[in-house]
């Protein structure tokens, strides 16, 4: 009955803001104050205008691998969760464990430990502003301009766990002429959407924009032994001030906010039954198979998840998520004559609870439980300016984290129940520098370095059975609770442009992540194990950017990562820890996208991975390379738009299509863990009047109904099955958008 009711009180929300809108006088787009790029709505690549160098510029003319999507691409993809933009960019894959966790893949690395605690070698920005917290992402992409993912490591401008590259969410910004929209979706398993933002000038010099987005659907689980798993009761909001100060000063004021309201979202899982081998990992148990001497095709407990459908399920709960987000942002910028002053300054606060049903039946035997409170502060102040040859930025950058995080790994039902948690203190300081120097008018060379000092303190307690078993921290283990990381990153690059239409570039990368702490759900013995050292990478590349015939765009990138301590996750039997490893991976990646003739848009792109991991020690004790986690070898997308003039409007056609090899979910590499190769298409007919204030859309999303797998965690050993986490299945919505 709440749901019911959060869902009419969206409903009408979003009816009267539709209502009302055609009253509002209407006014052509403006300009975005700020970084925001005036023609970020194109959904061409070679088109967007981009900050990944902290400056604006054309994404052909950036010297490093970028990929964008503007407005007009990311209304394409319609009310999908944060992983549905994988569809759309290379190399990129999206790990998300529910909206509890979201963590990125680009090139083969990323992070795959669940811990609250873990900061991912992908950062994730908004604004110019690190999100630490990788509960924090989801749900932050709605009223967007634009997302720029950049590959390689980007640790001089960006610096902090940017080792492999980022994705950045760029929000749309105050406009100094009225302008607004309004979206409301409904799609499968009753959605109700809303998305909208009403923005203008204030006053002389002062403007505003109010944004906000709800979702509220069934779960799309069906259990059969309680309530639907994986429904949706969220809420977000956003509000910016914006400002001239002077005549050559500005600012920008940002308050954001997120609910999760008490979901059925924790562990949306699907139950196997596994056993392991003789390496100790896991192999699927037959139908027919009884290696427990429990039933043919059961687990340890002697349960087998009936049919084949992995939408279908007997949980008994928790299953339960519920998740507070703030932030304020303070940016401001200052023409000094020549040089421009540039000061971000932040506040996160998170708090989260977690609770899943570990075991996947009906029976009360593995519960695993998870709180979080969080307050990140950040401030970040840079110089910058240019002249005819010169393009320069130094500037310095604070950072401070804390994190209280608490875990019930609860296995009651077989005499065990693991309580444990505590403090992580994160602090880091960096300073920082980039130029390019144009030696010619053909050649440009890059440099930077960034050096930066974190230091880390963990206070930690673990119980099992309600005794204390272990504790570590400063009293406890002395310096090996508090770990220090100072080391750099930078780039040494050098660009060609023979004309206009051709970057070709080549440069040397360094990228940087401290190490930190494991989170041990069971007695480690060895205390040692818990730390963890730094990771680094550097990466060899080079690439050419082609712009034929101002209507086609083609761009080439090859790269070489020697990856140094590896910060690898690793589960042996009951034992969660973290350990370096040496890894390699050689890769090549093509984008392109044209306009052969006037309304029709084609894109496609294709990325080719050889990773290795080196001396992976298996449950079982024998060493092995193996391969990088969610690093398949071959990748190949494609999407075709269409638009024409029918009536009074313009009708589009746009399906969009990609191919992933088989990849991999650990570094174990084990039969369990191995996602075979898929092919998912989506597919949407959007309406546009003539005056383009009303629009009408449907979509199709996973068209075929395609069943793969986004994770997979092997628990074969301990209890003879594994817990997988399925993409969502074929989703069909409508939509229809009100613009000023």
């Amino acid at each position: 009955m709440v749901q019911v009711k959060g869902i009419i009180r969206s409903v009408l929300f979003g009816a009267t803001m539709l209502a009302g809108m055609p009253t509002i006088a209407a006014a052509q787009d403006a300009v975005s104050q700020g970084g925001a790029a005036t023609n970020a709505s194109s959904d061409g690549l070679g088109d967007l205008v981009v900050t990944a160098q902290k400056r604006e510029q054309n994404i052909q003319k950036v010297s490093l691998a970028i990929s964008a999507l503007g407005r007009d691409g990311l209304a394409d993809l319609g009310r999908q969760d944060i992983s549905a933009i994988a569809a759309k960019l290379p190399s990129l894959q999206i790990l998300a464990y529910s909206p509890t966790l979201t963590v990125f893949n680009i090139r083969g690395v990323s992070q795959n430990d669940f811990a609250d605690t873990q900061e991912a070698p992908i950062a994730f920005y908004n604004d110019e502003v690190y999100v630490s917290a990788l509960g924090a992402i989801a749900g932050q992409t709605f009223d967007l301009e634009r997302v720029e993912m950049l590959r390689g490591p980007q640790g001089t401008l960006f610096g902090r766990n940017a080792t492999g590259g980022l994705v950045q969410i760029v929000s749309a910004k105050p406009t100094r002429a009225l302008s607004g929209f309004l979206t409301v979706t409904g799609g499968s398993y009753g959605q109700i959407a809303t998305e909208g933002a009403i923005s203008g000038p204030i006053s002389d010099g002062l403007r505003a924009r109010l944004s906000f987005t709800t979702e509220h659907r069934d779960g799309y689980i069906k259990n059969s032994t309680g309530k639907d798993i994986g429904n949706s009761r969220f809420y977000a909001g956003r509000f910016q001030l914006a400002g001239d100060v002077g005549e050559t000063g500005s600012f920008n004021l940002k308050i954001q906010g997120m609910r999760n309201d008490k979901e059925r979202n924790g562990g949306l899982y699907s139950h196997r039954s596994a056993v392991a081998n003789a390496d100790g990992l896991g192999e699927y148990v037959g139908p027919n198979d009884n290696p427990f001497g429990t039933c043919n095709g059961c687990d340890m407990f002697g349960y087998a998840q009936a049919g084949s459908d992995p939408y279908r399920v007997a949980f008994d709960g928790p299953n339960s998520f519920s998740r507070t987000f703030w932030s304020g942002t303070l940016r401001y910028e200052q023409d000094l004559g020549g040089v421009t002053l540039t000061s971000i300054s932040d506040y996160q606060y998170l708090k989260k609870l977690y609770g899943e049903d570990g075991d996947m039946s009906p029976q009360s035997i593995f519960r695993y439980f998870t709180a979080q409170n969080l307050d990140q502060y950040s401030q970040e102040l840079r110089l910058s300016g240019n002249s005819d040859r010169l393009n320069w930025v130094v500037g310095g950058y604070a950072i401070k984290i804390i994190s209280d995080n608490d875990y019930n790994t609860d296995l009651s039902a077989i005499g065990l129940d693991e309580v444990y948690g505590g403090r992580l203190k994160t602090t880091s300081l960096a300073a920082f520098g980039q130029l390019e120097y144009s030696v010619s008018d053909q050649f440009t060379l890059v440099g930077g370095l960034r050096y930066s000092a974190d230091r880390k303190t963990l206070d930690f307690t673990h119980m099992e059975n309600g005794v204390v078993d272990f504790t570590f921290n400063r009293a406890s283990v002395g310096k090996m609770a508090r770990q220090s990381f100072n080391d750099y990153s930078g780039k040494v690059g050098i660009n060609f442009t023979p004309n206009d239409d051709t970057l070709i570039y080549a440069s040397v990368n360094r990228g940087i992540k401290g190490g930190g702490f494991g989170t041990p759900a069971f007695n480690p013995v060895d205390l040692s194990t818990i730390p963890f050292k730094e990771e680094v990478l550097t990466d060899y590349e080079g690439g050419v950017k082609l712009t034929l015939g101002r209507t086609t765009h083609l761009n080439l990138a090859a790269f070489y990562y020697d990856y140094q301590d590896y910060q690898a996750f690793e589960l042996i039997g009951i034992a969660l820890a973290v350990r370096n490893k040496d890894a390699t991976i050689k890769g090549l990646e093509l984008e392109f996208n044209t306009r052969p003739v006037d309304g029709l848009y084609l894109s496609a792109f294709a990325t080719y991975l050889d990773s290795k991991v080196k001396g992976v020690s298996l449950p079982s004790g024998r060493v092995a390379d193996t391969r990088m986690p969610q690093a398949p070898k071959l990748s190949v997308g494609g999407l075709i738009r269409y638009e024409a003039s029918v009536g009074d409007g313009t009708l589009a056609l746009q399906t969009d299509w990609k191919y992933d090899s088989a990849q991999y979910f650990s570094t174990f590499n084990a039969p369990v863990d191995r996602q075979p190769g898929r092919v998912v298409g989506n597919a949407r007919v959007s309406y546009a009047f003539d005056d383009r204030k009303w629009e009408l859309a449907g979509f199709v999303s996973n068209l075929t109904n395609k069943e793969y797998r986004l994770y997979n965690l092997d628990l074969s050993g301990p209890f003879g099955f594994t817990q997988q986490t399925y993409a969502r299945p074929r989703w069909f919505g409508a939509s229809i958008t009100r613009r000023l």
